[in-house]
This record gives structure tokens, sequence and C-alpha cells, in this order.
């Protein structure tokens, strides 16, 4: 069996919950990493990162991380200080932030912190939900910016592998994914409970989470890739 690498956040709890894999967890800058040291041979990986080193990798249409409107884990939440800014781990709300508002963003590691200096703070993944849990007011959600400029979905990660990795497996892991989202669209909640606890946040957002992102690959999300590039300025592979 290929190795394989997921996004460290929840989002990517369904896709591997009930896979039986045994995958590796990274932030969205080490995944391309492992990728291309040749740690895994399959990985989830942000779409920028995807489209720059394209010549090393396959793409694989079966699973992405998207949304098609508002996704609650990005958002530009609103700081009391001026300027604006961005953890350091989000490449693709970042550039589509700076792409629809033009907006420059400065990049930091705290995001409470960076709350305090900066008039607005993009946040990812996991902290965006605690903070939207919290109730902390927000300028935009990424998605919900995206879909209303651009029509199309905002995909965040790819599936991509290494272009050397064994076909046969390469299939048996999306074998894998594809029956731990059936597995997890059937009975939800437990995983809904489990995440809630982790990342402390309650079950009713994560519930709410789960119903706008997407994993399975259509020719709408396809069509919303190529868009993605191309109003990105990514390279088209």
């Amino acid at each position: 069996m290929a190795r394989v690498a997921r996004l460290k956040y929840s989002h990517s709890d369904p896709l591997f919950r009930y896979s039986g894999l045994e995958p590796m967890s990274a932030s969205n800058r080490e995944s391309i990493s492992l990728l291309l040291r040749g740690d895994v041979d399959v990985a989830f990986v942000p779409v920028t990162y995807a489209a720059q080193n394209c010549g090393a990798l396959s793409f694989i249409p079966d699973f992405a991380v998207y949304s098609d409107g508002p996704v609650i884990s990005a958002k530009l939440f609103r700081g009391s200080g001026r300027g604006y800014a961005a953890v350091s781990d989000t490449s693709v709300n970042a550039l589509a932030i700076k792409r629809l508002l033009g907006i420059e963003l400065n990049v930091v590691e705290d995001p409470l912190a960076a709350l305090a200096e900066y008039e607005g703070v993009l946040v990812i993944g996991d902290d965006a939900l605690r903070l939207t849990d919290a109730g902390i007011p927000y300028h935009v959600d990424t998605g919900e910016l995206w879909r209303s400029r651009i029509g199309f979905p905002l995909v965040y990660a790819v599936m991509a592998a290494r272009r050397d990795a064994d076909p046969a497996s390469i299939r048996e892991i999306s074998r894998s994914i594809g029956r731990s989202l059936e597995r997890f669209y059937l009975d939800p909640a437990q995983l809904i409970a489990e995440v809630a606890h982790r990342i402390n946040v309650s079950e009713r957002l994560v519930r709410e989470y789960y119903t706008v992102i997407g994993y399975r690959i259509d020719d709408r999300v396809l069509r919303g890739i190529e868009e993605e590039l191309e109003v990105l300025g990514l390279p088209k592979c």
C-alpha cells in the first residue's frame, strides 16, 4: 500500500476516520514537502502548491476539499488594530483574498495576538472554527466571497500522487477514502462528537461545517479548479 498524508485539519476527518489507512498528518505547507521528498506517495495538498509543482505530481480526480459557498473554517476576522494579516499556513485563502479584495496580508503565527494588532486577520482550519464558535465577528468568509464573485466552488486542497507511485495502490487508497465517506454520511453523529470534543467547539457547529464541505469531485468542481487557477494566476498543468 502506498504511503499517504492527510491534512491535519478537521475537514479531513471524514475522509480518513473509517478508511483503515494510517495517514501521516500534515499542515498545508508540510503536505507538499512530504510528497516531493518521497516521504509519502499520495497526499492532499493545497491547490496552490499542487499547481506550482505539477511537473512532479499526478492529480487524482476523485476527491478534493472544497466549498460551494460559505466554508466557516476560513474567515477574515475583525480585529482592533490597523492593516491585515493571515496565518502562515494559508495559501489558497490568502491568495483568494488578495486577488478579490486587493488586500495585502502580513504573515502571523498567533491569530489571537494578531487580532489586537490588525484590522483583519485571515484564520483557517480549526482555529477559525474555534473563533467562529466563540462569536468573533468577521469581515468575509472566503468561500462565500469566492462563490459570490466567481460563481464556482473554491477548492482548497486536491488529492495528488508522486508520478512514480503505484497506480494500483492509488486506486486502493481512493476506494478506502470512498468507503470512509460513505460510512460517515450514513451515521455522522459519532465523528461529529469526536471532532467537537477534540477541538473544543459545539457539535452544532461541526455538524454545520460538515454540511458545507465537499469532497467528491464532479464536472462542476473540475470547472471550478480551472477557473480558480486562472483567477489566482497559477499554472495550468
